[in-house]
């Protein structure tokens, strides 16, 4: 599913991670002149999303270390059937992630976890952005509350031919209403590649549930848009397989794990 888009929530002040009583603060935040507001920006937005019933074990555990716990063959499972990797920052100092969704899509893969299941990995790799945001605010000294995300539709084809992609359906709607609706908006740029002319149908049936500001944000581009990804960002960040000198691990997806 491509970043969500609903209002933006302004974080708290405080939160259980900082301790007043003698003055730590184990996010690191201090002294780097960057906002507290956006350097709890992860704590939050797992605290919001404890608002959805479904999400609210692992938002909560997400609460105290920025980052959901969940069993590591799990995890390793998840990460090699939806492949997203963050390969460097744009030109504005924003995270940028590139996912081989068209595979994902394709594959059928949604039978592999329940939908709770699903839920709670999506969760975890939602609070990834934000630890990249806090380390990008950092190194920068100000605030970055975006990144850019950068979708390969490769594979996708085949999963239509075969209806694989109807078959995903479900799980997408799932995660849009259980867990996005319920993270502020932090998505900048939308780019989705290689996208053949059959995916128009299924494009449009997902833009039908997707929120408006992030489907105003989608690009779609029947190739890989080279001169687009440079004036993005520098071609040191771009994978070496889409024209750039980024030799970043970014492994194929896979069907089975």
């Amino acid at each position: 599913a491509a970043p969500s888009g609903s209002a933006s929530v302004r974080p708290p002040r405080s939160h259980p991670r900082s301790n007043p009583k003698d003055g730590s603060d184990k996010s690191a935040k201090a002294g780097s002149g960057v906002d507290d507001d956006v350097m709890d920006a992860t704590e939050h937005t797992a605290a919001t999303a404890a608002t959805s019933s479904t999400a609210a074990t692992t938002a909560t555990a997400a609460t105290a270390t920025g980052i959901p716990k969940l069993c590591p063959r799990d995890l390793q499972r998840y990460q090699k059937l939806r492949v997203r990797v963050f390969v460097g920052r744009d030109r504005k100092d924003q995270p940028v992630l590139f996912e081989r969704l068209g595979h994902f899509l394709g594959s059928g893969v949604c039978d592999h976890f329940s939908e709770d299941e699903w839920i709670r990995l999506y969760i975890w790799d939602l609070e990834r952005h934000f630890v990249e945001m806090r380390k990008a605010s950092v190194d920068c000294g100000r605030a970055i509350t975006r990144f850019t995300y950068v979708a390969d539709a490769e594979g996708i084809t085949s999963g239509i031919m075969n209806r694989a992609v109807w078959r995903v359906m479900p799980l997408l709607k799932a995660l849009t209403r259980a867990v996005e609706e319920h993270y502020p908006e932090i998505a900048d740029k939308i780019v989705l590649f290689n996208v053949p002319r059959i995916a128009s149908v299924f494009y449009r049936a997902v833009r039908t549930f997707l929120d408006p500001v992030t489907a105003e944000k989608i690009e779609l581009h029947s190739g890989i848009p080279t001169g687009e990804f440079e004036r993005i960002m520098s071609p040191s960040v771009i994978p070496v397989e889409y024209g750039g000198t980024n030799d970043v691990e970014y492994p194929p997806a896979v069907t089975t794990a």
